[in-house]
């Protein structure tokens, strides 16, 4: 009997252990979709705000032409 409850307790524990790293697993999943989203976002500001910039320039040279003419 005892022995039976040794290794059920060892297959428990297995089983505990399993399950902690399907755990472990979802949280790196989690971790790696958090960083591409973070760098995603900074990749569209960073867009966003060239193109404003760009915007922004070529407006400032717009008026400046019609100004000196």
């Amino acid at each position: 009997m005892m022995s039976a409850g040794r290794g059920f307790d060892q297959y428990s524990g297995s089983s505990h252990y399993r399950l902690h790293g399907q755990q472990v697993l979802v949280y790196q999943v989690v971790v790696v979709v958090v960083v591409v989203e973070v760098v995603v976002v900074v990749v569209v500001v960073v867009v966003v705000v060239v193109v404003v910039v760009v915007v922004v320039v070529v407006v400032v040279e717009v008026v400046v032409v019609v100004v000196v003419d």
